[in-house]
């Protein structure tokens, strides 16, 4: 999976306003909610985080490789391989900022891919409204940094799981729900 730090410089290079952190929640999003059609996904990236202009190339084959990658893993559920891509520093404020960013971005993947997932109930229904908890993400600054990181690696897991339930739900549905 690409660096965090190279795939930000890249970004910010091409002059497109997301991080990498939300770019992989949106593409995950994407990937899991049932979105395999490259031009398709490619089509949603460009709309939603570039005015509707296209990537540079160059940026597109490793966003390509990028999304390869995580189908692999998540295909693969029980090697349990699938990453978020957080930035690299572990400070409580970066790292609960981005695990926000990952979850709010995720959710945006998978609203567009079901534009009707809000009204899903059950696991699925229970999942989304974790997801929006998930992204109002707060803590108290007086609170032990160390149990909060702690809480955020769980998250994280949690996180992870929940793209392998959507990409595992979905692969079957074959049509729009």
């Amino acid at each position: 999976m690409a660096e965090y730090s190279i795939l930000n410089q890249k970004l910010k290079a091409a002059g497109i306003a997301v991080s990498p952190t939300e770019l992989h929640g949106f593409l995950t999003g994407l990937f899991a909610g049932g979105i395999r059609d490259r031009q398709k996904w490619h089509a949603l990236l460009y709309q939603i985080t570039n005015d509707n202009h296209a990537y540079p190339a160059e940026l597109m084959e490793e966003l390509d490789a990028m999304y390869a990658d995580f189908r692999d893993k998540l295909r693969d559920s029980d090697a349990f391989k699938f990453q978020l891509l957080l930035p690299e520093e572990y400070k409580l404020d970066v790292r609960a900022e981005a695990v926000c960013d990952w979850a709010n971005h995720f959710l945006l993947g998978v609203g567009l891919a079901r534009p009707k997932i809000s009204k899903k109930r059950g696991v699925i229904g229970d999942t989304i409204a974790d997801l929006h908890q998930i992204c109002q993400l707060g803590y108290d600054e007086d609170d032990d940094e160390a149990e909060l990181l702690d809480s955020l690696e769980d998250i994280v897991a949690y996180l992870r799981g929940i793209a392998y339930l959507f990409h595992s739900h979905f692969k079957s549905v074959h049509e729009m729900d």
